[in-house]
C-alpha cells in the first residue's frame, strides 16, 4: 500500500468531491502533526507529499476521522487511542446523545451501526482502534454536512437546548406564566434557533407579558395612594 491521504480518504468514505476530501485531509494532517497517524513523506514539486503505506495506517486514518465527527479536538481523539478512561467516557457521551436518534441536524443515522460503534468503543480490552475499523453510523460525515466550523456535539447540544426551551415555553404559555415564558423567548432568540412557525406565539407572549407588567405597575400605584 502506498496511497496519498486525499485519495485514501476518498476511497474510505466514498467521497466524490475533491473539495470534501481536502477538508478531511486538513483534519487528517493535524493527526499526522500530533503523531497519531504515521506517514511516509516524499518531496513533491512544491511541497512534501504524505503517504499511508500500511493497513494499520489506513485503519487509524479511518477511525480518527470518524471519531473527529463526534469530537473535533485532536488531542481528545488522540487520548481516546491511548487512555482507557477517556475512551470509555467518550463512548458514554456518544451513547447518551446519539444512540436513540434516527436523524440529527438533517444527518441520517443508521441506528444499528450507532449501537455497534458504541459497543466497539466501549470494548477497550478487545477492540483495537489501530487494527479494526469502527462502524460508521453516518450516511454523510457531519464534517461535510455541517461544515468545518460547526462541531457536531456543539450543534447537537444547541439543538437539544432549543428543543428543551421550546417545550418549556409551551408549558409556561399554557400556565399563563408570562414572566417565565418571556425569559424562554429570550433564550430561544439568543440561540438563533426560533422557528418561523413560533414567531406569532412569541409576539403574543411578549404582548401578554407587557400587559402583565403594566397591570402590576398599576396595582403598585394604587398601593402607594
Amino acid at each position: 500500500m502506498h496511497q496519498k491521504i486525499p485519495q485514501l480518504i476518498r476511497d474510505l468514505f466514498q467521497i466524490q468531491a475533491a473539495e470534501d476530501s481536502s477538508l478531511l485531509k486538513n483534519k487528517a494532517m493535524s493527526f499526522v502533526r500530533n503523531g497519531l497517524i504515521t506517514t511516509e513523506t516524499e518531496q513533491g514539486v512544491q511541497r512534501e507529499q504524505h503517504f499511508i503505506t500500511n493497513e494499520q495506517g489506513r485503519v487509524q486514518l479511518y477511525n480518527v476521522l470518524l471519531l473527529s465527527a463526534f469530537f473535533p479536538d485532536t488531542k481528545l481523539v488522540k487520548d481516546i487511542f491511548s487512555d482507557i478512561d477517556v475512551r470509555r467516557r467518550c463512548a458514554d457521551e456518544i451513547r447518551s446523545l446519539f444512540l436513540e436518534r434516527q436523524s440529527l441536524l438533517g444527518i441520517t443515522l443508521t441506528k444499528p451501526a450507532t449501537h455497534q460503534l458504541v459497543e466497539s468503543l466501549s470494548a477497550v480490552e478487545t477492540f483495537d482502534l489501530t487494527q479494526s475499523m469502527l462502524p460508521n453510523p453516518f450516511e454523510t460525515l457531519p464534517q461535510l454536512a455541517l461544515g468545518k466550523n460547526i462541531p457536531l456535539m456543539q450543534a447537537l447540544l444547541a439543538q437539544s437546548a432549543s428543543l428543551d426551551s421550546y417545550d418549556s415555553l409551551l408549558s409556561a404559555y399554557l400556565r399563563e406564566d408570562w414572566e417565565e415564558a418571556a425569559k424562554l423567548c429570550e433564550q430561544l432568540e439568543s440561540l438563533g434557533s426560533l422557528p418561523e412557525s413560533c414567531y406569532s406565539l412569541v409576539e403574543t407572549i411578549k404582548a401578554r407579558y407587557q400587559e402583565a407588567q403594566e397591570f402590576d405597575d398599576l396595582i403598585d400605584l394604587f398601593k402607594q395612594r
